[in-house]
């Protein structure tokens, strides 16, 4: 039987940076972003959009994989006037990671009650 990897992607290259920022429009300023993720995929994509669109200062925030074969994913962001993208961005981060351990936390307790309740026999 032929062994299979279970890596799901490259190994990450000493040094490289796996989130990069790309220039906007001229027009719109610090306002429209695109971010790109390497070593990333429609997890974090779609997380970080759900929690972009709660905030009420992002007009828009959409995500690309450009190709399956790319290690990487494209996050677009943009913001009301006087609000930087980037600084969006860092709140969705935030606040997912505040989503994410509120989570784990009320799964690890339900968990436990659930085991406490029912007795392995």
């Amino acid at each position: 039987m032929a062994e299979t990897s279970t890596r799901v992607s490259r190994p990450e290259v000493a040094g490289a940076r796996r989130l990069v920022v790309l220039a906007g429009e001229r027009d719109s300023g610090e306002t429209c972003r695109t971010f790109v993720f390497h070593q990333e995929n429609h997890t974090l994509g779609n997380a970080l959009c759900s929690m972009l669109l709660t905030n009420s200062q992002v007009v828009f925030a959409g995500y690309t994989i450009p190709h399956p074969a790319e290690d990487q994913m494209h996050l677009r962001i943009q913001t009301g006037p006087d609000y930087l993208a980037q600084t969006a961005l860092k709140k969705a981060l935030v606040d997912l990671r505040a989503l994410t351990s509120l989570t784990k936390t009320k799964f690890q307790a339900a968990e436990a009650k659930f085991l406490a309740d029912h007795p392995v026999k």
